[in-house]
């Protein structure tokens, strides 16, 4: 008899044993490697590494470490950790996203315990499911980036938000998560205007107690995100670069021109926005079934944040990390509108055959780059040219190497005048005579064959202009 109530206990169990197999396979299977340190994901280990080897909370730029760097629109809540375990470990790609796979992992804890709240047992093993098929969470949530973790303290948020006895300590609380997502990743403001929005529908139904719950949580949620200001760099550079965010839509590249995605269309036409799509659909017909189960402000801050980062997405360049925290908010309501569109039997093959599409999807490796040539370039580099003095622009590469005082970093952004901090400008005058590291395109390569030194692979080393002395 014990024999068998033990085995039922494992059975009852066994889902979420696999689901967690599943999730340790896809967020640990070449954590260092895939997807490839890219130029954002390596500025903000390039600060967790500075900070780490006792330099402070700063970025090397030129050869001044510029504490609270402006440009990074991340906060503590990611850098700390990693900074953290790069102090233990000792630095590699792989080490610095350790700590993103507790993010990941948290995330995927907080989707089921809302989504069993609401919908049960069986549809919060379906949305977990679904977060750990989708390439797009997994692979966004293992390189050093904010938006999972930032969707991890919203989550936070919402499931505090759920609750139904209302309270200050659960509304402070509740701000407290919301505050702590947008430190983490700053377009995570878009939380507050939908808190607006949720406060004018209460104050319209003249539900008092629910405008006071939140006020408290806009208010508490403004006050940690002020707190975190100050180690986004708070000041008269932060000012200017909220204001070119927001209103002066410009690339990352001073030399590109911003085209945002929506006078793009036909760039729409990719599966993975045909995915996003069934996700709408789906999640639609599911808020509809479970709407009764949630409060009327959490209905509407939900609803107000996905359409939110769905304009911010179309109002962008077309980086697919802008739509994620929408894609992930409607996967909670997913399992439920298949069940209402589809039937038991019917959700259970639509939700399994998506599933096992996503799962194939990220383990073939699509929607990210596993090349290994910035790896390839530091390890030349580190044996042929720890000699010379180099200005680097891939900070995918500048991570990598060991310190070196002839081996300064500057950031892409740095080139645009507006972006350069006052203390900046004697050095860039002082570096504009070293030859310049940095990654070219095929095009480019071709174009300019002859007037570069290679390095490895598209990495090339650039001579100093032709009227520096030599």
């Amino acid at each position: 008899m014990m024999r068998t109530a033990s085995f039922r206990r494992l059975a009852r169990w066994l889902p979420e044993v696999l689901l967690f197999v599943a999730f340790l396979f896809f967020a640990l299977r070449r954590i260092g490697t895939f997807p490839a340190a890219w130029a954002d994901d390596s500025l903000f280990m390039l600060v967790a590494k500075t900070l780490a080897l006792g330099h402070g909370y700063a970025l090397p730029v030129l050869g001044w470490d510029w504490p609270r760097p402006y440009i990074l629109a991340v906060g503590p809540t990611l850098i700390l950790p990693v900074a953290a375990a790069i102090r233990l470990g000792g630095f590699s790609v792989a080490v610095a996203r350790l700590p993103m796979t507790l993010y990941l992992l948290g995330s995927v804890a907080a989707v089921y315990l809302f989504v069993r709240r609401i919908g049960g047992l069986p549809a919060a093993r379906w949305s977990a499911a679904l977060l750990i098929s989708l390439s797009a969470f997994i692979n966004t949530g293992k390189p050093v980036l904010g938006e999972v973790p930032a969707f991890f303290f919203l989550m936070l948020g919402l499931i505090l938000l759920q609750r139904k006895h209302q309270s200050f300590l659960s509304a402070t609380g509740t701000g407290l998560a919301f505050g702590l997502a947008i430190i983490t990743k700053l377009p995570f403001g878009l939380i507050l205007p939908a808190l607006a929005i949720a406060w004018i529908a209460a104050a319209v139904k003249r539900e008092k107690r629910e405008a006071v719950f939140l006020t408290v949580t806009a208010v508490s949620a403004l006050l940690i995100a002020l707190v975190g200001a100050y180690w986004m760099g708070l000041g008269k550079g932060f000012v200017d670069e909220m204001r070119i965010f927001l209103f002066e839509k410009q690339s990352v590249v001073p030399l590109d021109t911003f085209v945002p995605i929506i006078r793009r269309p036909h760039d729409l036409l990719r599966t993975a926005y045909a995915h996003y799509a069934l996700l709408v659909l789906l999640a639609g017909a599911g808020w509809w079934t479970v709407r009764t189960k949630t409060r009327r402000s959490l209905s509407i801050i939900m609803i107000a944040v996905v359409a939110l980062f769905a304009a911010y997405f179309l109002n962008g360049p077309g980086w697919y990390r802008a739509l994620l925290p929408s894609t992930l908010l409607l996967t909670l309501f997913v399992p439920a509108g298949a069940r209402r569109l589809a039937g038991k039997k019917g959700a259970v093959l639509l939700l399994g055959t998506l599933v096992m599409v996503q799962g194939y999807w990220q383990y073939a490796g699509h929607g990210s780059s596993g090349s290994t040539e910035a790896a390839d370039a530091a390890r030349v580099l580190t044996a042929q040219w720890r000699d010379r003095d180099l200005v680097f622009l891939s900070p995918e590469v500048f991570v990598r190497l060991p310190e070196n005082p002839r081996w300064l970093f500057l950031s892409e952004e740095l080139r645009d005048a507006e972006r350069q901090p006052p203390e900046l400008q004697q050095r860039l005058e002082q570096a504009k005579c070293l030859p310049v590291f940095r990654k070219e395109s095929h095009e480019d390569l071709e174009a300019k064959k002859g007037t570069y030194t290679p390095v490895s692979g598209r990495y090339v080393v650039l001579p100093p202009p032709s009227g520096c002395a030599q």
